[in-house]
């Protein structure tokens, strides 16, 4: 919409004119008839104009001077000068005054139209560019934890002395787009709309005066009415005129927006100036009980760390966590699951809902961020406990059989789980589990049973060297450990079996 104003000392022309330009398209707004230049600059602050029609011969301001100042302080308004003159001074001044055009009167209405049709194209494409441009500005802005650069700041110009920040989160898009829609209709609201993520949206909204406590009510109430019944939760930040304050109006009106995870209406609308969330320190709250799970991980008890992950997310609810604090803690379920189980981090990066944080990030109730996990973390642990089970006699089987062939050197516990894509702990459970032995004493009776079988059938060997034979080189610990299993001393097992 071009938005036009008009100056001329004579009344009857300029309201002429006024219902003239009116008539001829929708997309021509006159916001004011001025009598003289200084009337429309006593006002100017207060107006958002693309184009001025100023006659050149007025009292006090003429239209000449009228331009000029234009043109030092609002070069982006257009000029258009008319008069009853035809000398071509006039003409020439007024080009190098920067007036777009010079129009004689009477004013023919077919050169007029077509000069506004072209002002208003030329002013549309401009407005896109600036946007554009602007956009891309303000979209580094918001990624950007600390956008202090004196640079970055200078080179970011806002449309209007103010700004407030909205971040929205809808059930679809369609229900953003209209909620803007009729803002723009209703309010006439001059906003940038961002699409920060996938279903995470930011509006920049200006005004030539902070938005007041009405203003935002009246927002709400739109927003109610034009979301038709579909979820949108709608955060707003205060009102700030520096554009260093860009960044943390963003964060407060996203904070706001994401409680909306707590409400069980359709729409929720709530500034951060009537938000008051407590710190949250679920880290200290998480590792007093993080024990459990490790123990339930361990031996993989799925059903005992669902409990223990509801349980947390009780907590999480409790506290009101935002989803940014969902997904931290999430994430420390993860490691942990990682360090416990040597097949998560492979099983977890192969998932098919990997963006875990993007589903998070876009959720519209708690109680559906934790479905998601909870699905994600429980396929997981499913595959993990499904596939040990078919492996558990094979796996235990190949360390039998690497003890019986390597029975004389060390055998570390983290290898052997290593040989068979199991956790040390898991597989010493599964080996008392499946052989009613410990992997020690399970190894210990092999040494033994072998060093029984040397003593009895190489006479020529002494005892020590036998010890060092079957993996004990001291020769101490090896007489008192085949005593105490035994019940002789390697010697006595010797002669006994000889005789």
């Amino acid at each position: 919409m071009l938005r036009i104003a008009i100056v001329d000392d004579e009344i009857l022309i300029r309201e002429g004119l006024a219902r003239m330009i009116s008539k001829e398209s929708a997309e021509f707004l006159v916001i004011g008839t001025y009598s003289d230049g200084k009337h429309l600059l006593d006002e100017l602050t207060t107006l958002q104009l693309d184009v001025v029609i100023t006659d050149i011969r007025m009292p006090q301001i003429n239209g000449l001077e009228l331009i000029k100042q234009l043109k030092a302080t609002h070069p982006q308004i257009y000029s258009i000068l008319m008069s009853g003159f035809v000398e071509f001074n006039y003409a020439r001044e007024a080009i190098r005054s920067s007036a777009v055009d010079y129009l004689l009167k009477p004013i023919n209405k077919e050169q007029l139209f077509e000069l506004l049709y072209r002002l208003d194209k030329e002013r549309q494409l401009a407005r896109d560019k600036e946007e554009r441009h602007r956009s891309g500005l303000l979209l580094t802005f918001l990624h950007i934890e600390e956008p202090s650069s004196p640079l970055l700041l200078s080179s970011l110009t806002l449309p209007q002395t103010y700004f407030s920040v909205f971040v929205l989160k809808g059930s679809t898009r369609e229900t953003v787009c209209s909620c803007a829609d009729s803002l723009r209709q209703e309010k006439a609201l001059s906003f940038d709309s961002l699409e920060l993520q996938k279903g995470l949206y930011v509006w920049i909204v200006y005004s030539a005066e902070p938005l007041s406590d009405n203003d935002l009510k009246d927002i709400g109430d739109i927003m109610r009415i034009s979301a038709h019944g579909k979820i949108l939760h709608v955060g707003t930040s205060g009102c700030y005129n520096e554009v260093s304050k860009l960044r943390q109006a963003y964060l407060d009106a996203k904070q706001a927006c994401n409680l909306g995870i707590y409400n069980p209406e359709p729409v929720h609308y709530a500034n951060i100036q009537d938000i008051q969330q407590p710190e949250i320190n679920i880290l200290d709250h998480f590792n007093t009980i993080r024990e459990l799970l490790i123990h339930n991980l361990q031996i993989l008890n799925v059903t005992g760390i669902l409990e223990w992950v509801h349980d947390l997310f009780s907590v999480l609810k409790a506290q009101q966590a935002g989803p940014d604090q969902i997904l931290r803690v999430c994430r420390w379920i993860e490691e942990t699951a990682q360090k416990e189980l040597q097949e998560f981090e492979a099983r977890n990066k192969s998932a098919p809902d990997l963006r875990l944080d993007d589903r998070i990030a876009s959720s519209l109730s708690f109680s559906n961020i934790e479905e998601i996990f909870t699905a994600h973390f429980t396929n997981i642990l499913t595959e993990i406990r499904t596939h040990r089970l078919e492996m558990s006699g094979t796996a235990i089987e190949t360390i039998k059989r690497w003890i019986s062939a390597n029975y004389n050197q060390h055998a570390d516990l983290n290898t052997l789980a290593n040989m068979v894509f199991l956790t040390p702990s898991y597989l010493s459970k599964l080996f008392k589990q499946e052989t009613g032995l410990t992997l020690t004493d399970y190894i210990t009776e092999i040494r033994l049973r072998k060093a029984k079988h040397l003593l009895k059938n190489a006479p020529d060997l002494k005892v020590h060297e036998i010890g060092a034979e079957v993996g004990y080189g001291d020769p101490a610990y090896f007489n008192k450990l085949f005593k105490r299993v035994v019940g002789v001393t390697p010697n006595e097992y010797k002669r006994i079996s000889i005789v």
